[in-house]
């Protein structure tokens, strides 16, 4: 497992991040939860597996966002997509993701904290809307929806550690000890409304 991703449309339209897919769709399958009630206990103990083949729609490799097609229809309510143009610093999001799924953890998760700062990042000339959110991630996380709990929309994706380009850097049993700090940054939804 790569990372996580969420169902935007009814049709199967799944966000999350390029660096997930990595550009490929070759073999390329997501796993369905186990679970439909984010307040039931998840069976940990269930090591099945529910692969549903996607392809790749679109990518953005400027921004690092990926929407999936997958061959299923999702009937329940999703959230409208929205920016981060109508949150303030300080403002409540909740996250939705399957912290450490890398190491094989299927646990479904949610947990809140505030947008810390509203950040504008530039890729190849390109700037696109960022906030950086008071919580450290995890491995797994990249992709995850972040809902503003004020507007009830998905406002963001969450990246990965905001830990800024430098040169060199370490690794100790495959950790940046760069990105052991308690924030996170995640783009702005608005991008993926734009990609659909």
């Amino acid at each position: 497992m790569l990372g996580t991703g969420f169902i935007i449309s009814k049709s199967g339209l799944i966000a999350t991040t390029a660096h997930n897919v990595s550009g490929e769709d070759r073999g390329l399958v997501i796993l369905a939860p186990h679970i439909t009630d984010i307040n039931a206990y998840q069976n940990m103990s269930d090591l099945s597996c529910k692969p549903i083949p996607v392809t790749i729609k679109e990518i953005d490799p400027i921004k690092d966002l990926a929407i999936l097609q997958a061959p299923i229809t999702f009937d329940g309510s999703i959230p409208a997509i929205g920016s981060f143009d109508n949150d303030t610093v300080g403002s409540e999001v909740g996250i939705f993701g399957f912290p450490h799924c890398v190491e094989g953890r299927r646990a479904l998760t949610f947990q809140n904290t505030e947008i810390g700062s509203k950040i504008l990042l530039s890729s190849n000339g390109i700037q696109s809307k960022h906030a950086v959110i008071n919580i450290q991630a995890r491995p797994g996380q990249s992709g995850s929806l972040i809902f503003s709990v004020k507007n009830q929309s998905i406002s963001g994706i969450l990246m990965g550690a905001y830990a800024p380009q430098s040169n060199g850097g370490i690794s100790l049993g495959g950790i940046n000890p760069r990105e052991l700090h308690q924030t996170t940054h995640c783009i702005s939804a608005e991008y993926v409304k734009e990609m659909i």
